[in-house]
């Protein structure tokens, strides 16, 4: 009798244990419902925000947020650097407005506390789309500056210009194009939809000045 009780604790004890280590364990999750995600380091800074259309965020500097009203369409991804200032982000949107589509997504790489120096760039209004990746020079100059202890954009910042494009423009065509310190066009490689191809050279105004294609 003493023998069978002690078999019949110790499986009690086995049992009480194995319920006790599950009850430890958290549940494995399949889906979770949020509108919204801060990834933070262990000392607080903000790393990057997953979010929905709605509680998209404004840009942050050194981790303040400054206000963006025109960041309300799309959902996206913001990343922000070691100091918690916005460096990049990912984004995309789409639907049919009044029967016709406004879609694409967004790819880009900041400079430091600047606008982006690298995008992917993908644009569909149904009819005519264009999918590129675009460099851009930007200056040194910080975008942001502080004001009564809270950040804000400059009024005036000096903007950069696009420096290179390379994809499929709106009209199909197949394009590399190099720009000058001013955005200005001087030298395109191009294959239009029909096969017709050509390089050309443009002067400061944009204005093509020669021009060269296979029959010469």
């Amino acid at each position: 009798m003493g023998y069978v009780q002690g078999v019949v604790t110790g499986a009690a004890l086995a049992g009480m244990a194995v319920a006790l280590a599950a009850a430890a364990k958290p549940p494995a999750g399949k889906v979770l419902n949020v509108e919204r995600i801060n990834i933070r380091e262990s000392d607080g800074t903000l790393r990057m925000v997953i979010s929905n259309r709605d509680s998209f965020p404004g840009s942050f500097y050194h981790g303040k947020e400054i206000d963006r009203p025109d960041r309300r369409h799309p959902a996206g991804i913001l990343f922000l650097n070691d100091e918690g200032t916005e460096n990049g982000g990912l984004i995309w949107a789409g639907k049919t407005r009044d029967g016709k589509i406004d879609a694409g997504a967004s790819l880009t790489f900041d400079r430091y506390e600047n606008d982006q120096t690298i995008q992917l760039l993908q644009r569909d209004g149904g009819d005519r789309d264009l999918a590129a990746l675009i460099i851009s020079d930007r200056p040194a100059e910080s975008l942001y500056e502080m004001e009564g202890g809270n950040p804000k954009l400059r009024e005036a910042p000096q903007s950069g210009a696009p420096r290179m494009f390379i994809g499929k423009s709106m009209d199909r065509a197949s394009v590399v194009m190099l720009q000058d310190a001013s955005g200005v066009p001087r030298l395109m490689l191009k294959v239009d939809p029909d096969g017709k191809a050509a390089i050309e050279f443009l002067d400061a105004q944009g204005k093509v000045v020669r021009s060269l294609k296979p029959d010469g």
